[in-house]
Parts: structure tokens; sequence; C-alpha cells
């Protein structure tokens, strides 16, 4: 019962509203009376703790005398405040979006991020925000993590430009498979991971065979860009050796 009232007090109850709802769950349509002996809380504080229930719209008071009150069910009440809560967060993420834009400042930072499930978060994160384009360059390791994600932003419209290292295959936008997957992952000791996002934002990072895991994202135009120059120039590269055959791939293995 302890951890219920906590749990309600942390969704904005008072430890006497959370006593008082708890009880009438226990032994419905009971006068405010009974329900102060039932609940422990104070007869002399019964009657306004009553009344800020019913402004929650926790509880109906029947017409009856003396009056009597009812429990709305529980079911309704989380309902109820998961709309307040997401309704809350959406205005706020809006509010905040509008003044943290304004400080331009902000763009040039460089932000870290640790840690291989933290890194594949923040991309689904950012992801989800495409509304036109994204450049991606990603493993195998890492494309089952994104793969439902970037469905979806195909399916609602958004270009994809996949440049793939490994056999995978997802079947939508635009994908390239780089090839030399063995040697590209020796010499540089464990897979990379570029994203860039309606050329917002980007995404660089690297998950080492020690399973260590570190990346990098900005907002710095100069960086996003150049992050996008990077799978462009693969990109390309790609298309010459599919062209060109070996004598591309000769003449990229120079530099």
């Amino acid at each position: 019962m302890k951890d219920t009232v906590t749990l309600l007090q942390n969704i904005g109850f008072t430890q006497y509203e959370a006593r008082v709802y708890l009880a009438l769950l226990q032994q419905s349509q009971i006068s405010g009376y009974e329900i102060a002996k039932i609940s422990g809380v104070p007869a002399s504080k019964i009657y306004p703790v009553l009344s800020k229930l019913l402004n929650k719209e926790a509880l109906i008071a029947l017409d009856t005398d003396p009056v009597k009150y009812i429990p709305k069910p529980p079911d309704e009440i989380v309902r109820n405040l998961k709309s307040d809560y997401l309704d809350t967060v959406n205005k706020l993420d809006d509010e905040l979006g509008k003044i943290y834009s304004k400080n331009e400042s902000s763009d040039q930072y460089i932000w870290n991020i640790s840690g291989r499930q933290a890194i594949t978060n923040r991309i689904i994160e950012f992801l989800e925000k495409g509304k036109q384009q994204i450049f991606l360059s990603v493993w195998d390791e890492e494309i089952d993590l994104l793969a439902e994600t970037l469905k979806k932003l195909h399916q609602q419209g958004v270009q994809l430009n996949i440049v793939h290292f490994g056999q995978k295959i997802l079947g939508f936008g635009k994908e390239y498979r780089h090839g030399h997957e063995h040697e590209i992952r020796i010499k540089r000791g464990g897979r990379r991971i570029a994203v860039v996002v309606d050329d917002k934002q980007v995404i660089l990072g690297h998950f080492s065979e020690d399973e260590t895991s570190s990346a990098v994202w900005t907002s710095n135009n100069g960086l996003v860009l150049l992050a996008k120059d990077y799978i462009i120039h693969d990109i390309y590269s790609i298309k010459m050796i599919q062209k060109f055959g070996k004598e591309a791939e000769e003449i990229l293995q120079e530099f």
C-alpha cells in the first residue's frame, strides 16, 4: 500500500489524497466520516481532501444524505493522466524548441555519446525527425536496429541514401553496397556509422571490436555538410566501380 501511495504522489496526488482514493477503491459508496476512519486521514482534513479529489475528477459525489463518494475507475484515471501528461510534454517540446532555436550559438556545439545502445537510440531519435532526405553509412550489425524506422521514413516519402557495409538488403530507398568490408574493418579496428538528417544534424560514430563505442552529434552546418559529402563520395566511388570495374577500383585504392 505504501508503494502505491508513493506512486500516486509521483503523479500529483498528496499523501492524504492518495490514501483517500485507495480507501474508496477498497470500499465504495461511503461517507466522509467513514472514509476518514478507513484511510487514517484526520476527520478535520477529510472534506478539503475530498473537495480536491472532486476537482481532479478522481471521485464522484452521490446526491445522498449524508453525501457518499465513489471512486472513478483506475483505468479511467490513468488514461486521463496519460493524456494530460502527453499534452503537456508535447507543448513543452514545442515551446522549448522555439526558445532553443533562437540561441544560434548552440548549433556550434559538438555533443558526445558513449555506448552502442545510447548511440543507436539517438540515431533513431534523429531519423524519426527526418522530413526530406537521409544520408546514412551503416554496417550489417546496426542496420537491423534501424530497419523499422527507415522503412517508416520511406513510406512517408523521405528520400533514403544508404551506403551499406555488409550483405543485408533493406529493399527500399537507394542502397549502395560498399564491398571490401573485411579489409575496412581490419584497417579501422571496427565499424563506423554516419547519419545526416535533412542537412540539419549529423551523428558520427565508431563501434570498436572490443565493444567500446563512441559518437558525436552536432547541428554545426559545416560538419553536417562535410559528413554528407563523405557519404556522397562513397556513393560516387561505388557507382564508378560498378560502371568501370577493376580499373576504377585500382584508381580509387591509390587514395
